[in-house]
């Protein structure tokens, strides 16, 4: 009899329980900026956009003379102390003579364009278009050229020294389709390491994309890429003697891009490629 009440007991005080409440994660960026702010508080740019406060890690050149900047754009959910390369680069290419800056990336917005007023109305589906839309990427693009735009107004341009841009990921191709499209900007050299577009028909023409781009550029790829930027790779190298691109070069790093003996590699690749130009 006693075993019973207790049982009584226990599932009616389940019954009354309710379910937890859920509460949304903090954004990554949110995150991201509590951390650098702790860490690394005395090296950190403040830039406002029309998205909001974007923070960029600052390290000054630490040689006798100083040949120039350099911008570092993260691939997409990546910080500014990224393990692929650009977090290692941040600090050796200080003592190369370069004062560096290092992005925050924008928030990734995986419903932008998902619930557009024609297709709601109308009852279409739409066909893949692969992990991101044209939506989300442009969103992506927009938010990291204004980004990249509030930095460059902040910067003491020498024309003697080099202005350099490095971007990775998905920050590459948008970047670079930014370029392609003739901007008044002047940069003296573009580095993209690993670039690919996460969409279907706009990683299709990023070959095309790529030997249009205006400055002179160090296209680095991975032998541990995935298949489709690799084979992806290959249609550059046609596409930039169609349009008669002689400043691009394309490098093939073999192993993973968060080798330390890569980062190495890296270093000597970029550095060799600038004191060229």
């Amino acid at each position: 009899m006693l075993v019973l009440s207790i049982i009584l007991v226990t599932t009616s005080s389940y019954s009354r329980a309710e379910s937890a409440q859920f509460i949304m994660p903090p954004a990554r960026t949110n995150v991201e900026q509590g951390d650098l702010n702790k860490y690394f508080a005395k090296q950190l740019i403040e830039l406002e956009t029309d998205q909001g406060k974007v923070l960029a890690l600052f390290s000054p050149y630490m040689s006798a003379i100083k040949r120039g900047v350099v911008v570092m754009l993260p691939g997409a959910d990546q910080g500014p102390l990224s393990p692929h390369g650009l977090g290692y680069l941040s600090q050796a290419l200080t003592d190369d003579g370069f004062d560096t800056y290092a992005i925050q990336t924008p928030e990734l917005n995986w419903q932008a364009g998902m619930f557009t007023p024609d297709d709601s109305a109308q009852g279409n589906t739409s066909e893949y278009q692969g992990p991101w839309s044209e939506a989300m990427l442009d969103e992506y693009k927009e938010h990291l050229l204004a980004s990249f735009e509030a930095l460059q107004q902040t910067l003491d341009l020498n024309s003697e020294q080099q202005f350099v841009v490095i971007a990775a990921g998905t920050s590459a191709g948008v970047f670079s389709e930014h370029l392609a499209a003739l901007p008044d900007i002047e940069i003296d050299a573009l580095i993209t390491l690993s670039a690919q577009l996460p969409n279907i028909k706009r990683n299709k023409h990023l070959p095309a994309v790529l030997s249009l781009v205006g400055p002179p550029l160090l296209d680095i790829v991975y032998s541990q890429d995935n298949q489709t930027l690799l084979d992806n790779a290959q249609q550059r190298m046609r596409w930039v003697k169609r349009n008669n691109k002689y400043d691009y070069r394309q490098r093939e790093l073999f192993g993973a891009s968060n080798e330390p003996m890569q980062h190495q590699r890296l270093r000597k690749e970029l550095n060799g490629f600038l004191r060229r130009l």
